[in-house]
This record gives structure tokens, C-alpha cells and sequence, in this order.
């Protein structure tokens, strides 16, 4: 019931918040010609369906409508709660308040328990017949009868089948099942045309959802989205602005500002949960309020392991832990793998920004060959706290999280325990996957279009290579494995596909896909740089196998495209990007002995008419390097590739568009230590 003990005190909105969703409510329970007496109020965790319900309850109660009681009757589930987890007690209660709400009803319902005490134990279905449509069907003026509103919350929190809770094998089991017979037994009531309306509050889940579109219900339901409905942003403005000015009259300071104020609504994302648990937090008469709000918005509470155990925060991360178990068993440990797999991309930022939520969820099921559609329904039970499902299809996978509280709970063992992601870890398992679907790129396949799966692996697994890394060094065999996959690779073959499936307008301000390859200080070594060489030979052999190879990958990938015998499809993006890549590959190749005959040198030289555009752009990447990052040698460099076209009368010299105009340096001779650095090595 609102007024319980248990609920005390019941939940509300704050003063001047959720006005438009409110206003809804009130005008459509007084609306008397309205043909839908069910309304369906849902929204994900923390958007205040429960306050709503409460709000709207006390609101009914204050007004003058020629008749007590508008709100007939109340039931709160709750999973937390014995009595309350299932609907054992559900009709009883709604008879019983019906009873105290219409006095003519009392002595029917009286009548009816006396004469069949047991009544109370008898099914569901049964109860609601005697305690509720016979009584009411005993008036003659049923017609009449002033119309009152049922408000049923939390339907998703109905779990259990019977009284017994906290039945672990029972959590996800039962629930689906149960909830839909609460639905039901709603119905029921509703088509014995009693002068009750319905208001019904739940989270979107996908049965609940589902039930209430088909038939019989989608004539009479009338749905709400929370979610949709109202200024979230401006309503936990005006309750943070609030709470902390009690807080400051508190402290005796009301004038005093708050500096991170505008940080913590924006950090609330418009949740009204996680605004409140935060002044929760900071309300304490123990602390320093202005600290702890500050420590809060400067940081998280997975860096904060103190803060995240304080009472507030614990109870919100025990609710996501609550989601968690129930979902069912069996499907646990995929979920957890495709949680791991979304994770893990954000955790490096892969190329998803062009991806819808489902493509991108079928291209990770597609990497880590998961039957098609996994990855969609392992996450179905998460509606609470993730964007999934219907109505979600085409949204970002990057607002996959409805809060990022939730992000922060699983992250954090010490919060989550065995729903714990650890997003490196699972990075590097994607990293394998994604070296294992490169294994099908050979030079005979450059030019022809790839699988979606196939281009985000050649997109993703240099970026998830450098941010996986750390995990790896603590398995020597693990690293090992990846090494050997690395030597297998078409590296040549792979690189080139880079760039010939780089879109127009993808990477535009990110990074792009070989970035952190080509910004090694020496790029054949990016796979073992961070390797602890420990002297073992086996260690040592792959060692300088995968430095050589990549070495030799990268050259030839690089004279390739330079010396194309047919035109390559590169779009604008990836020719500027092979150039800047390119141009920092030199820009170490240049500090090597003998590099004037490195074979990317003699090609930047003397590149094909296929070449010469590519070739033109390199040279304006190294003179836009030099202007950032000057090495003596580099520049060297650019004098010996401009005598070299002087030499061979390269078209580049004559053109407009002649990257050396302006240089009046570039015919001076190259550096005098670089050509002793040559002949002393060869020497």
C-alpha cells in the first residue's frame, strides 16, 4: 500500500518535476469518455515510475473531485521483498483497500471471507471473482458508481510464483511467466466494466511490452513512455538546485556557491536516481558536502571503492546486481560475453560511430562466431539498464548504456563480483578473433570488396592491440599464440585492404586505423615493444619473426601502392591517410643506416603513373611532419627524393601542385653526418 510501513516514506516526485507526465495521468484518468481504462506508464531504471505512482496518488487525494477516495487502491511490487516479490497478496490487498475506499463495499467483502475463510488461499483467478466483481456486481447503481484508479507498480519487479522468495533457481525462471499473469488478472478485471481505471507502471521489458500490444489489451491499454515524455535535464536541475540549498542552509553557507553544480546534471544524464543517490552521498553531517560532490564529479566510483560501499551508492549498485541475477542461468555466461565484447570496443573507442545497435551487435557475433541474433537476445533481459530490443534497432550502439552507472558497476569487481568485465581482457580476446578473420585476406583478394566483419577487423585490431596489451604481458603464452597469427598474416595484403575499404567519411576526428602502428617511434617493432625478452630462444626467434615481418610487410605494402600497376579504389579520406601514415614511416626509416636504398624510398622516387598523386601527397605530409617534429635526417630525406626526380625528370617537378615550390633549401647538399652515418656503416 502507498502508506506502508515498509514504503515509508513512499517515494515522490520532487516539487514542479515530471509536471507534463503527471498532468497525462491526472487528465487521462478524468477523462469520462475515454475508452482506454489501462494506462501503461513505462521507463528504464531510475526515471521515477515509482515516485510518479506515488505523486500521482497523493496529487488524487487533494482534490475536490465530489467523491473520497479517487485512488481506489494501490500495490507496490518489489524484489527485494518477501511479501511483495510475487502475487501472493496482490488481490487480497487490492480487496482489502477497495473495501476502506468504497464503505459500500466493505460488508459484501466481509460477508464473502466469512462464509469461505479460505478464500485467501485460493488461486488468484478465484479471489479476484469473490473479493472484487462479485461484490461490486451485487450494486444496483454499478453504473453510477463514482470511477476510482488501481495503481499497480513495479510489475517487473513481480519474480516469484509463490510466497516464497529469494528462490535463486526461480529469479529469471519464474518472472516472465508471473508477470504476464498479473497482467492478466488486470485484464480480468477490467472486462467486467467495474467503475475502475487502471494505471500500471513498469520497466519495458520485452514480454510485458509484447503482452500489452497483442490483443485483447491494445484496445483498451493507453502506453506512456517516461522516457520520451517531459525535460529530464531540466527536472534534476531543479531538484539537484534544491537539495543543494538545503545542504548550504544546512551548513549555514545559503549564499555559497557550488562549482560543480551544472557538472553533477550533466553527469546525471537527465536520471533523477543517480542525481538523488549523489545527494545522499554528499548529505552527510560528517563530511565536507562541497568535497564530496567534487570528488564525485571529478571521478568515478570504480577509482572510489569507499565511496562506492557508502549506503546510497550501494543500494543502486545492489539493484543492478539484482538485474544481473535475474537473468536466467543458462544465458548468463553469453551475456556476459557480449557485454565483454561492447565493452571492450568502447573501451578503445573502435570505428562504430556509422553502426546501428543491431549491426553492430550482428558484426561482434559474426567476429566471435556466435550464431546470428545472439548478441541482440543475451542482452533482452538487460531492458532495465541498456537501449536494447524493440524500438532500438537503429540507435547508436554508443548509447547502448541507458547510465553509465551501470557501465561503472561492472567494471568495478568489488561492486559487480561475478558479473565483473574486465573490458582489456576482453579486448584481447576480440583481438585474436580479429587476426583471425584477416587470415583470409590475401593479395589476391586487394581490390575486391570484403565482409563487414572483415573490414572491421582490419579497422580495429591495431587500436584494440595497443590497448590490450597489458593483459597479454601477463600470459607469455598468450602472447605468444598472438604473435604466431601475426606471422601468418598477409600483413602486406592487409595493410593495402586498409586503406582501399577506408570510407570518406569514416575516422573523421578519430583516430584512424594504423594509427598507433605508424606512430611508433619504430613501427616494425610495435608487436614486441612492450614484450619482456627474457633471453629464451624460443622467445627471441618470434621475437625477431614478427619484427621482420612486419618490417618487410610494411615495405612492400607501401612500393605497392606506389608502383600500382592498375589504379587503386581509394577514396580522398584514405589516400590523405596512407600519406600521413607513410610519412611517418619514413620519418623513421630515415634515421636507419643506408636508407637512400630502402626500397619505400626508391619508390617515393620513381613511383608509377598510378603513383604519382599518392607520392605527391607523402612528400606534403613529410614537409607538414617536419614543421612539428624536425629531424635533420628527414629532411635529408626530401633533398635526396627531389634529386632523384630531377634525375629521372619526374612530372611532379612540373606540375602546380609541386610540393618542393617554395623549399629554397631543397637544392643544398644533404647533412654531412648522414653520409658518414652510411659509409661508416657500410664499413
Amino acid at each position: 500500500m502507498h502508506e506502508s510501513e515498509e514504503r515509508c516514506p513512499p517515494p515522490l516526485c520532487h516539487p514542479c518535476t515530471r509536471d507534463v507526465v503527471i498532468h497525462r495521468v491526472i487528465g487521462w484518468y478524468l477523462d469520462k469518455d475515454g475508452r482506454r481504462k489501462i494506462m501503461w506508464v513505462h521507463a528504464p531504471l531510475g526515471y521515477g515510475k515509482t515516485a510518479v505512482a506515488g505523486t500521482v496518488k497523493e496529487k488524487l487525494d487533494a482534490m475536490q473531485l465530489g467523491f473520497d477516495n479517487p485512488v481506489g487502491a494501490t500495490f507496490f511490487f518489489w524484489r527485494s521483498s518477501a511479501e511483495r516479490n510475487s502475487p501472493a497478496r496482490f488481490i487480497i490487498t487490492l480487496a482489502y483497500q477497495l473495501a476502506r475506499s468504497i464503505p459500500e463495499l466493505r460488508p459484501l467483502i466481509d460477508a464473502v471471507i466469512k462464509s469461505q475463510p479460505d478464500v485467501v488461499k485460493m488461486k488468484l483467478e478465484i479471489q479476484l471473482l469473490k473479493l472484487i466483481v462479485e461484490p461490486f456486481k451485487s450494486f444496483d447503481n454499478l453504473a453510477t458508481m463514482p470511477n476510482r484508479l488501481v495503481i499497480v507498480d513495479g510489475i517487473d519487479e513481480c519474480i516469484n510464483s509463490d510466497r516464497e522468495s529469494l528462490v535463486k533457481k526461480k529469479y529469471a525462471e519464474d518472472q516472465e511467466v508471473v508477470q504476464i499473469r498479473v497482467l492478466d488478472l488486470i485484464h480480468c478485471l477490467h472486462s467486467h466494466h467495474l467503475p475502475l481505471s487502471f494505471l500500471i507502471l513498469s520497466r519495458p521489458e520485452a514480454w510485458i511490452n509484447r503482452h500489452l500490444e497483442s490483443r485483447p489489451f491494445s484496445d483498451v491499454v493507453e502506453p506512456l513512455d517516461l522516457f520520451k515524455v517531459g525535460d529530464h535535464m531540466n527536472d534534476v536541475k531543479r531538484f539537484v538546485r534544491a537539495e543543494l540549498s538545503r545542504i548550504a542552509k544546512r551548513l549555514e553557507t545559503p549564499d555559497e556557491e557550488w562549482p560543480e553544480e551544472e557538472a553533477l546534471v550533466r553527469k546525471s544524464e537527465g536520471h533523477m536516481v543517480y542525481a538523488a543517490t549523489v545527494i545522499r552521498v554528499i548529505d552527510d553531517e560528517y563530511g565536507d558536502p562541497r568535497q564530496l560532490l567534487k570528488d564525485i564529479v571529478e571521478s568515478s566510483p570504480t577509482n572510489s571503492p569507499d565511496m562506492s560501499h557508502s549506503t546510497p551508492f550501494s543500494s543502486l549498485y545492489e539493484l543492478y546486481g539484482q538485474i544481473m541475477r535475474s537473468c536466467p542461468e543458462r544465458n548468463r555466461s553469453l551475456m556476459m560475453e557480449v557485454l565483454g565484447d561492447v565493452m571492450a570496443t568502447e573501451h578503445c573507442a573502435l570505428g562504430f560511430c556509422d553502426y546501428a545497435h543491431n549491426a553492430a551487435l550482428g558484426i561482434l557475433d559474426r567476429l566471435s562466431r556466435r550464431p546470428p541474433g545472439s548478441g541482440v537476445k543475451a542482452l533482452r533481459p538487460l531492458h532495465a539498464v541498456l537501449h536494447v530490443g524493440r524500438g532500438n534497432e537503429n540507435s547508436d550502439i554508443d548509447e547502448l548504456f541507458i547510465h553509465s552507472s551501470f557501465r561503472e558497476f561492472l567494471q568495478s569487481p568489488h561492486l559487480s563480483f561475478e558479473f565483473a568485465v574486465d573490458a582489456k581482457e576482453e579486448l584481447g580476446r576480440l583481438v585474436s578473433a580479429m587476426l583471425d578473420r584477416m587470415m583470409s585476406i590475401t593479395t589476391d583478394t586487394i581490390g575486391s570488396e570484403l565482409e563487414d566483419v572483415c573490414v572491421f577487423a582490419l579497422h580495429s585490431w591495431c587500436n584494440s592491440w595497443y590497448h590490450s596489451k597489458e593483459t597479454w604481458l601477463k600470459s607469455k603464452t598468450t602472447y605468444l599464440q598472438v604473435l604466431n597469427k601475426v606471422i601468418t598474416l598477409d600483413l602486406t595484403a592487409c595493410i593495402i585492404q586498409t586503406y582501399c575499404s577506408l570510407q570518406p567519411d569514416l575516422y573523421d576526428g578519430g583516430e584512424p586505423p594504423l594509427y598507433y602502428l605508424f606512430d611508433s617511434s619504430e613501427p616494425s617493432k610495435f608487436f614486441v615493444e612492450s614484450m619482456g625478452l627474457d633471453g629464451c630462444a624460443d622467445t627471441l626467434s618470434i621475437a625477431h619473426k614478427v619484427t621482420s615481418h612486419a618490417r618487410s610487410s610494411f615495405d612492400n605494402a607501401f612500393t605497392f601502392m606506389l608502383q600500382a600497376a592498375a589504379p587503386l579504389a581509394l577514396s580522398v579520406n584514405a589516400v590523405r591517410q596512407l600519406a600521413e601514415d607513410c610519412a611517418f614511416y619514413l620519418h623513421a626509416v630515415s634515421s636507419r643506416p643506408n636508407w637512400r636504398e630502402h626500397k619505400v624510398v626508391r619508390a617515393l622516387g620513381t613511383p608509377g603513373p598510378n603513383g604519382i598523386g599518392l607520392c605527391r601527397m607523402i612528400l606534403s605530409a613529410i614537409y607538414e611532419l617536419l614543421g612539428y617534429a624536425f629531424r635533420e635526417t628527414t629532411y635529408d630525406l626530401l633533398k635526396h627524393i627531389y634529386k632523384v626526380m630531377v634525375r629521372e625528370k619526374n612530372p611532379i617537378l612540373e606540375s602546380e601542385d609541386n610540393p618542393f615550390l617554395g623549399d629554397v633549401d631543397i637544392d643544398e647538399p644533404e647533412s654531412e653526418s648522414d653520409y658518414e652515418s652510411d659509409y661508416e656503416s657500410d664499413s
